[in-house]
């Protein structure tokens, strides 16, 4: 197509000559920044051959540079013959028209294209692709951020799956894969829109609890850990129910370091399994 699109260029002018009469006072200037205009345009052609042409803002942006190329070299050679009315309206002013539209709009679906791709590779980037959990990187670096904003204020859960590798040896690692998506809707379900949940590694998960103080932690913990206890998953021909063991630690200024905090909380975590699995240890039991 831009083999087509060089031949008018060069063509368009011989042909111009020959059909129409030429202007007996040649305006040299305006001549020269149009023919100027038309070469850019001209490059921008060939430039996007580079891209995907079976994008649809590409294919729009082609032919939106196309017309508007037949326009400026138009528009250019008006200033070298006189041509006829109809083609001075239609083709000068209406082809520019045109082919500028077609330009904004091209532009307009490769930026959201653009954006689209950013938003993809930002979820990738950022979580977990079995479950849709974020990451344990991002939840380290947004958990930072809180601690050092102004009167940080929250609590940290983990949570780990009890016996999760009687699941897998069971069932097989597909059921097992199923049961880690389930266990994240229902935690992600019961979570406000402020909370961070991650997959902290394997069964292991991590939720950080902004404005709110153990108790109320606690009391959040104590209903997840109840609701998967009663919730029968039917996977894969599979039948059973999970329990999930859960350790807290709340936020304090005495504690300088996000580690810190997710020891003291893992600590706790490892007592609930000692303690039997199936609940909750914060601290102030």
């Amino acid at each position: 197509m831009s083999v087509y699109i060089l031949a008018l260029f060069i063509l368009l002018p011989f042909v111009s000559y020959w059909l129409f009469p030429a202007v007996a006072n040649v305006d040299v200037i305006s001549f020269a920044s149009e023919f100027i205009m038309a070469i850019a345009v001209l490059v921008c052609i060939f430039n996007l051959k580079n891209f995907r042409q079976s994008e649809r803002s590409n294919n729009v942006l082609f032919t939106g540079f196309s017309i508007l190329l037949v326009a400026i070299c138009v528009d250019a050679l008006d200033e070298l013959v006189i041509f006829p009315k109809v083609i001075t309206i239609v083709i000068e002013d209406l082809f520019q028209i045109i082919g500028l539209l077609l330009i904004v709009f091209g532009i307009k679906l490769w930026l959201e294209k653009q954006e689209a791709q950013s938003n993809t590779l930002l979820k990738l980037a950022t979580t977990d692709p079995l479950t849709g959990a974020y990451t344990r990187r991002y939840f380290i670096d947004k958990a930072n951020e809180i601690m050092r904003s102004d009167n940080p204020r929250f609590c940290i859960l983990i949570l780990d799956i009890d016996h999760f590798k009687k699941i897998n040896d069971q069932y097989g690692h597909n059921v097992g894969d199923l049961a880690l998506v389930e266990f994240c809707n229902l935690i992600q379900s019961n979570c406000r829109e402020s909370d961070l949940f991650a997959r902290w590694g394997g069964e292991e998960f991590i939720i950080l609890l902004p404005h709110i103080a153990t108790p109320s932690a606690y009391n959040k913990a104590e209903s997840l850990r109840v609701q998967l206890e009663n919730t029968e998953l039917h996977l894969s021909n599979a039948v059973f129910n999970m329990t999930v063991s859960i350790g807290i630690a709340e936020y304090s200024a005495n504690v300088k370091k996000l580690e810190t905090l997710i020891d003291i909380a893992d600590k706790r975590l490892y007592q609930a399994k000692q303690q039997g699995r199936n609940q909750v240890v914060s601290g102030t039991d």
